[in-house]
């Protein structure tokens, strides 16, 4: 069974509240904010998404972090890697926000010379003010907890 079906398929009780900003941000929106930190979506999924607070993202990540199927401690290089942990990640965010909210994921590599590493996955959040932050669950791009603003990478993969 691949890990995807493994980890999905189990019930999850007692996420923390929704999102409830009903601001809205277009697909050209998204793009256009991603692009100054290295980031080319491949696409945006839905033409309107809405954008949470900073509050809601990082009591979102406070519980995934708690609640999450697979923990630091389960990761193995190729199978249960950086982006198995990023997808299950964003697939946890947005059943918690009902796939209205954007959270997305990427591969990338750190492109600021004070704070490199090597392509990596892990997630992104535009917030509801219009500014970019990660998140993580390894900790690498960002603690596994809050979140970070964003800073330069150089991505191989983008998807909202």
């Amino acid at each position: 069974m691949c890990w995807v079906s493994r980890f999905l398929g189990v019930g999850v009780k007692g996420f923390p509240e929704p999102p409830q900003s009903k601001v809205e941000i277009s697909a050209p929106e998204v793009s256009d904010l991603l692009l100054p930190y290295g980031l080319t979506p491949v696409g945006v999924g839905n033409w309107y998404n809405r954008l949470m607070t900073k509050d809601e993202a990082n009591r979102f990540l406070k519980w995934y972090q708690r609640n999450a199927p697979i923990k630091p401690g389960d990761y193995t290089p190729d199978d249960l890697d950086c982006d198995a942990f990023a997808w299950v990640m964003r697939a946890y965010a947005l059943m918690w926000s009902k796939g209205r909210y954007l959270w997305g994921y990427t591969e990338a590599e750190g492109a600021d010379p004070e704070y490199p590493f090597p392509n990596h996955g892990f997630c992104f959040v535009i917030l509801d003010d219009r500014t970019v932050w990660y998140a993580d669950a390894l900790s690498v791009a960002a603690p596994d907890d809050e979140i970070v603003e964003a800073y330069p990478v150089k991505s191989y993969y983008v998807k909202c």
